[in-house]
């Protein structure tokens, strides 16, 4: 006569309820409703956007409050394309790269640029100090909500929208959306998923953010 295990059964049926109730759990995550929360914080909830796909041309990142304008991140065939920025409505530009890339209408008097080479930061001193920091970023920062609250759109590109712009566009939702690193470069990522801080750029963004809190800390 077989004989099973003692307590076997018994196991089994912990085991059983254990992988049931950790299913129940994971189902409890609405992630519809997750997925609406991180549209709502930058603005995009009314937008009507599917899935980003890995490698999109441009995604928008980060809408106006006020005037609805939108602030896209793409990349450099994006911005030289002019049937593809007559789509998004975009003739305001941050140019995040240096001789790899061009200004391709930057005679045109409709277009209108910010030549913002994040990738060289290292060679400056300017980051050295938050306030040092804070003025690194200060352009950027002022471009984008000066002309979106203007009612303009606007395009962060560089060669893929991946690293350069992607590192640009992070920290703008630092300072339009009031978010950390960790939280921005989430959302950013989520939002357009080429976006990849790498090399020293995670040191760039920790850096603004140890410079806003310190900003914060002062003002209170």
């Amino acid at each position: 006569e077989a004989r099973g295990v003692p307590g076997a059964s018994n196991a089994n049926d912990v085991t059983s309820a254990a992988m049931a109730a950790a299913a129940a759990s994971q189902d409890e995550v609405d992630y519809a409703e997750a997925g609406r929360q991180l549209l709502a914080t930058v603005n995009l909830q009314d937008e009507g956007l599917g899935t980003p796909q890995r490698y999109s041309a441009y995604n928008a990142i980060w809408k106006h409050p006020e005037t609805g304008a939108i602030l896209y991140c793409g990349n450099a065939d994006t911005a030289k394309t002019k049937k593809v920025l007559d789509a998004i409505g975009v003739r305001r530009i941050v140019f995040c790269q240096t001789s790899d890339g061009a200004c391709h209408f930057e005679r045109d008097p409709q277009f209108k640029y910010l030549k913002y080479p994040i990738g060289m930061w290292r060679q400056s001193d300017s980051c050295e100090d938050d306030a040092g920091t804070l003025a690194f970023f200060k352009p950027l920062f002022d471009f984008v909500e000066g002309e979106t609250s203007a009612g303009n759109n606007v395009l962060i590109h560089c060669l893929a929208g991946a690293h350069r712009a992607g590192t640009a566009s992070t920290a703008c939702l630092m300072h339009l959306c009031d978010l950390g690193r960790v939280e921005a470069t989430k959302i950013a990522k989520k939002l357009r998923p080429a976006i990849d801080p790498i090399g020293s750029f995670p040191q760039l963004l920790e850096k603004l953010e140890a410079a806003r809190e310190a900003a914060r800390a002062g003002a209170s």
